[in-house]
């Protein structure tokens, strides 16, 4: 046995028009005419209510106006409900939220144009009156908004944080930036991953740019490490002091090496110039020599 779903149901009134008793032909084609405007008026509700689709939009009207909002500081208040409501009911017009937001307006497309305003009315002196109630909205001071919220401005809980300076210097083959960061970064992200912070190379030499000055912190080189709680940053202070340990010994041993092939060098340099100085005089003694016993 099939079963049948609550939408596969007739309407109520479509079953008394189709199962009404038929006492002669004149009453049956009356019934079906009933039956089948029964039929229209529900497929014209439903074109009406917006159920089937290509229906005409409520927001279109006979003239329209957009105004791009996506760069407006009061977008907020545009685009909420309530604030549309009030515009309708004021103006008679229809105001809708179109379009996507973008931080960066450049990334916008065809199907997805930036964030806009699309108001819609019946005749013109409507439209006008919705649009200048919109341009109201815009010049409305944001700050005055903001204070109305609160008397005093909320402020951001700043993190506890911790500076740990590398205290290396730079020497031939050992990039004291990439020591640090590891391969990848694995080392800081390790830090990070087990501790729930934030960890960055700072100072000259690290590559970080400080968004105000556009320039690297001029101070030497750190650690910085930031987090929501004590425990965490603490946590990440004693790997970070562990990671510059090791980082310290590799570093000390590349720099005797250094020195050891710097000393190497400059006795390989010695060693040629006094030959190259004896060369000189054996050259001389020939020269003299030979002019003797001409």
């Amino acid at each position: 046995m099939s079963s049948k779903r609550k939408w596969d149901q007739a309407a109520p009134g479509e079953n008394a028009a189709v199962k009404a008793p038929k006492t002669d032909e004149t009453s049956s084609a009356s019934d079906a005419a009933a039956a089948a405007a029964a039929i229209a008026a529900k497929i014209a509700a439903q074109f009406a209510g917006g159920l089937i689709g290509g229906q005409k939009d409520m927001h279109d009207a006979d003239f329209t106006f957009d105004i791009d909002i996506n760069d407006l500081r009061n977008r907020y208040l545009l685009t909420k409900g309530s604030t549309q409501d009030q515009i309708h009911e004021e103006t008679g017009a229809s105001v809708a939220t179109k379009g996507v937001w973008y931080p960066d307006r450049s990334k916008a497309t065809e199907k997805d144009p930036p964030l806009y305003i699309h108001i819609s009315a019946h005749t013109k002196e409507i439209l006008q009156t919705a649009i200048d109630k919109v341009n109201e909205l815009i010049a409305i001071d944001m700050g005055s908004l903001v204070e109305n919220k609160s008397d005093r401005p909320r402020e951001r809980r700043k993190w506890p944080e911790e500076k740990l300076p590398v205290g290396l210097d730079s020497i031939r083959n050992f990039n004291v930036r990439a020591k640090v960061v590891g391969p990848s970064g694995s080392f800081v992200k390790y830090i990070q991953s087990e501790t729930s912070t934030r960890v960055q190379i700072k100072g000259l030499g690290s590559g970080f740019v400080d968004q105000e000055t556009g320039q690297e912190e001029p101070t030497p080189l750190y650690i910085h490490i930031t987090g929501p709680e004590e425990a965490q940053v603490a946590r990440a202070k004693v790997l970070t002091d562990d990671l510059l340990v090791v980082v310290r010994q590799e570093h000390a041993k590349v720099k005797v090496l250094v020195q050891q092939q710097q000393m190497e060098l400059h006795h390989a340099q010695a060693q040629y110039a006094a030959y190259s100085a004896m060369g000189v005089c054996s050259c001389r003694s020939i020269v003299i020599t030979s002019t003797y016993y001409q």
